[in-house]
């Protein structure tokens, strides 16, 4: 039999997994969709205090979604542990999670730095076998940011061997630059020179359309 310790730990975790799968949906929704921290920071009175002290429970055990959800909750807290794991890279963040917690901290009390995580997991080496959404949500998310080396490695991400990196890195660059079209497909000439499948190994003649690319891009900037 179980010591008594082990039996409550036991139930604890049960219960913050119920509650979990209730609240964001199962393990595979989470993954697919990512977390939807709308339905906890949308909450008022009784039910936000609930809601508060469940996830306060799934971040004592350890669970980084609940540490996401809290600090989307403007929970001072875990907002300052997020910012110091952030930091410290010790141990690492998920890709996923490290764009994630950038764009929450960001949100909350907006740091010109945070992008550096972005651009870190945007530039990290990339093949078929490696999940590729969090470079995507990395594109996606510099449009937040105006700093020159950000904008230098959307610029880059502009040739990148991923076909939805590139997309969202044109899209990014145009919604920082204040363009009138926000969409890349508005610029039919540019988006036939980046469209197409994702590449092991870009080839010359990819490579030269990519660059033509980025340079009609630049010609887009104010």
């Amino acid at each position: 039999m179980l010591p008594l310790r082990d039996l409550l730990m036991h139930d604890l975790r049960a219960t913050w997994a119920r509650w979990k799968e209730t609240t964001f949906g199962t393990s595979y929704h989470i993954w697919q969709e990512g977390l939807d921290v709308s339905v906890v920071t949308e909450l008022q009175e009784e039910a936000r205090t609930s809601a508060v002290a469940m996830l306060h429970l799934g971040r004592s055990l350890g669970d980084e979604h609940a540490c996401e959800a809290l600090a989307a909750m403007g929970d001072l807290s875990t907002l300052a542990a997020m910012r110091a794991r952030l930091d410290q890279g010790d141990p690492p963040l998920d890709p996923a999670l490290r764009v994630r917690t950038a764009l929450i901290l960001h949100q909350r009390a907006p740091d010109p730095q945070l992008a550096d995580h972005l651009v870190a997991v945007l530039g990290a080496p990339w093949s078929r076998r490696q999940v590729d959404s969090p470079r995507v949500d990395a594109a996606i998310g510099l449009r937040r940011f105006d700093g020159d080396g950000d904008e230098a490695a959307l610029l880059v991400a502009v040739g990148d061997p991923c076909y939805l990196v590139r997309y969202h890195a044109c899209e990014s660059l145009l919604m920082r630059w204040g363009a009138r079209r926000l969409q890349i497909t508005d610029y039919p000439d540019i988006f036939a020179l980046i469209r197409g499948g994702d590449h092991l190994e870009l080839s010359d003649a990819v490579k030269a359309h990519l660059d033509e690319a980025r340079e009609r891009l630049r010609e887009l900037r104010p």
